[in-house]
């Protein structure tokens, strides 16, 4: 197939997680007609990865894609399930992120007469906690043993520019949630002075939180925080007595989930300690970690010295002039790979706009080019 209606085959199939398996039994028998051993390793009943090797060697390049993609959000002037050609830009629900570098991974192991060892692991769940990489890392553990470099066909988007065969991502922020409960003590809403009222208290902690000055990495950038959630009320005519927030943060290295943790709660401590907030043993704040199944992302730096990626930039300036050296401002599957594999973690994936927004696009001679960057990656690193 040409590497074009590979991607408009892969746009066809609506693949909204948790609904990746129509899009997973195409791949499937796609890479078994390469002459690849593929294996699923079983979410849930309907919903699986898909890991396959074909070739020879002690070690093994493996590249990664994620199967699924976020809804349709807003106004489409395209049908978002049905890859469109205008202006040298081609439309369709996850065209960039990523089933654009899903078309890239398929076409170059169609067309690569090598016997050098490849592996393919194409997971499900990205977009939303990444329970695909999660569950692979912790019961298929052994299947890693002997890859050497990862390569992620993700678009790699920050500031700079989504995607690009000459963008080569070494570096991710990390992310964690936290919940933070404020307690205020009751009174009746006609006398006010004899409680605390919760929402006061929430009030000063947000004003505090909003003054935080943010860690800065010189590869990385500043981390970046929001308020993602708050909830209170006032149940009868009472004062109320609970709030909760939730705070999302981007951290940069050296923090850690820890460390961010440990850093909203002293700001909080410091809070009662000038008197912002109520002193009394009940008018407490709890500042926790919102759990979830799979663990939050740590951030990472991929060494832009080491052999391989050296060898990967050299061809990238080769090839194509020039090579922006990228780091991506969100987690994604990347983050996992380098916090657990320990090796490599290089992202190029090909170039468009409008990823988890209307009127998605990638650029199809960004996908080609992406395709042909990738047979020579498998071809230089033995």
């Amino acid at each position: 197939m040409k590497i074009i209606k590979i991607l408009e085959s892969l746009v066809e199939i609506p693949s909204v997680f948790p609904n990746e398996e129509k899009i997973a039994l195409l791949i499937e028998k796609f890479l078994k007609s390469c002459g690849f051993k593929t294996e699923r390793q079983m979410i849930n009943k309907t919903r699986w990865n898909l890991l396959a090797e074909r070739g020879i060697g002690k070690k093994s390049i493996l590249f990664y894609g994620h199967m699924d993609t976020v809804p349709s959000y807003g106004k489409w002037e395209t049908n978002p399930y049905k890859l469109t050609a205008k202006n040298n830009k081609l439309y369709g629900l996850g065209a960039c992120d990523m089933k654009g570098g899903l078309a890239s991974i398929l076409n170059t192991v169609q067309i690569m007469d090598e016997n050098r060892k490849i592996k393919v692991f194409f997971g499900v769940d990205e977009e939303n906690i990444s329970e695909g990489v999660w569950s692979a890392i912790e019961n298929k553990r052994e299947w890693f043993n002997d890859v050497e470099l990862v390569v992620v066909a993700e678009p790699g988007a920050s500031l700079i520019q989504t995607g690009g065969a000459n963008v080569i991502t070494l570096g991710r922020r990390g992310r964690v949630v936290l919940s933070i409960e404020i307690y205020g003590k009751s009174s009746h809403g006609a006398n006010p002075r004899n409680g605390v009222n919760a929402i006061d208290q929430l009030i000063q902690v947000v004003k505090a939180i909003n003054k935080i000055k943010l860690k800065k990495h010189p590869l990385l950038g500043e981390s970046s925080l929001f308020i993602r959630k708050i909830e209170s009320k006032s149940t009868s005519l009472s004062m109320p007595d609970k709030a909760y927030l939730e705070l999302d943060i981007h951290f940069v290295l050296p923090e850690t989930i820890e460390s961010v943790k440990n850093k909203i709660e002293k700001i909080i401590l410091d809070l009662h300690r000038e008197g912002s907030l109520s002193g009394d043993a009940d008018q407490k704040v709890e500042v926790n970690v919102k759990k979830r199944i799979t663990p939050y992302m740590k951030p990472y730096v991929t060494d832009v010295n080491n052999l391989l990626v050296k060898k990967i930039i050299k061809l990238i300036k080769t090839k194509f002039g020039n090579c922006i050296i990228n780091y991506g401002s969100s987690v994604a599957d990347d983050n996992v790979f380098a916090d657990i594999l320990k090796i490599p973690v290089v992202t190029i994936g090909p170039q468009g706009e409008n990823i988890h927004s209307a009127n998605e696009w990638v650029s199809g001679k960004s996908v080609e080019e992406v395709s042909e960057l990738y047979s020579l990656i498998v071809k230089a690193i033995k």
